[in-house]
């Protein structure tokens, strides 16, 4: 089949294919890989376990869900799990301790839902550096028993996704939109700021497209995207992970036709192949519709900073759900291996990086209907044997 048809088909190209499109925010396939979202397990009665049936719902990068937990009486031990990790896109582990912040800052405001205050110390066992992953805990949420206030952002964690249709060019956010999205984290050390002029829109669209252009020439880097990739239904139920089609908001006998005919792990892998450049493809219009992009920096970039920067993007990501609007990270020029450095430099003089600081994320905000989220896996699963 020619690209060009292929990519049509896909609704990756410029000239997107609108059949039979997805009814907005409904799962209709795979429904236990998406029951996460409607709450906790009927059967699960322990609060802490309920608290962490909503933390699971996190964004976290692929949708690899790199977190366990052990569980005491009066505290819960977060750890990365070793087996969910992205070397090849993520070497350093940096991205996948931002995903054990958004955890971490969306177990604090469940827990407070429950009505139970708690404390979270970071690395109780010791900090580690950038350069390895040991099997210490993350972070130690210890639970006291006195008042605590909820949070209004609970409410926001079922609503919460990363939209990555193309969004309303024509509709910009609000002046108030921007300043509540800039003053959501609540610890110091993260900073967000909110970039909507036209100009650096432009240029900032052109350093995502590159980026992803750079990603998708390693075959290994392809292969790993693919190990995530649900191709099918069947995967998704399977998996309860990563991600698919359905996350692009595409018509439902568009996917059914890419999935069966079109799409496979193999194929994917390719630098030259449909998937590869329907990536590049998909990623200009994403970045090209955007209303404004945020950028999430710290003025560190040790492990604790690192997970600081996650419960802040948590808190953002939050924010903008309850607000209405869309929004997706586009952080492919962020990634610390060799061939992204000239890209990460050029973002980072885009954004105007203060001297010492690090950008964790950044993403692109909005205006769109609804996508379905991503799959999750059972609460249980996460839980170490004691």
């Amino acid at each position: 089949m020619h690209r060009r048809t292929t990519l049509k088909l896909l609704g990756l190209g410029a000239a997107t294919l609108a059949i039979a499109p997805t009814t907005a925010g409904c799962e209709t396939a795979a429904p236990a890989a998406f029951a996460p979202w409607s709450g906790p397990p009927p059967d699960v009665t322990d609060v802490r376990l309920r608290a962490l049936s909503y933390a699971s719902l996190a964004p976290n990068a692929h949708n690899t869900q790199p977190w366990l937990v052990a569980l005491k009486e009066d505290s819960i031990d977060l750890f990365v799990d070793g087996a969910r990790l992205l070397p090849e896109t993520d070497p350093p582990y940096r991205q996948t301790h931002v995903s054990q912040g958004t955890f971490l800052e969306l177990l604090v405001i469940a827990l407070a839902e429950e009505g139970i205050a708690s404390d979270v110390i970071y690395f109780p066992e010791g900090e580690y550096g950038n350069d390895v992953l040991r099997a210490l805990p993350v972070a130690r949420v210890t639970l006291k028993k006195e008042p605590v206030a909820k949070d209004p952002l609970f409410s926001a964690i079922t609503a919460r996704r990363s939209n990555k249709r193309v969004y309303d060019s024509g509709r910009p956010l609000s002046t108030e939109q921007m300043q509540a999205l800039s003053r959501a984290p609540r610890e110091g050390d993260a900073s967000v700021r909110i970039i909507s002029a036209a100009d650096a829109l432009g240029r900032l669209t052109a350093i995502c497209t590159e980026a992803m252009a750079v990603e998708v020439t390693a075959v290994a880097r392809n292969t790993e995207t693919a190990h995530w990739f649900r191709f099918n239904e069947q995967e998704t139920e399977q998996k309860r992970d990563g991600f698919g089609m359905s996350q692009t908001g595409r018509g439902a006998i568009t996917r059914w036709f890419a999935e069966h005919f079109l799409l496979d792990r193999a194929g994917a892998a390719d630098p030259n192949g449909a998937f590869a450049k329907g990536a590049i493809d998909a990623t200009r219009e994403q970045a090209g519709s955007a209303a404004a992009f945020g950028v999430l920096f710290t003025g560190a970039n040790t492990r604790r900073a690192q997970v600081i920067a996650g419960r802040a993007y948590a808190r953002v990501a939050l924010s903008a759900a309850s607000l209405g609007l869309a929004m997706h990270p586009l952080s492919q020029a962020l990634e610390e291996y060799a061939d992204m450095t000239k890209t990460k430099a050029r973002v980072e003089r885009e954004v105007g990086l203060p001297p010492g600081a690090t950008v964790q994320m950044l993403f692109r905000l909005g205006h769109a209907e609804p996508t379905p989220h991503t799959p999750r896996r059972d609460v249980r699963a996460i839980v170490r044997p004691t």
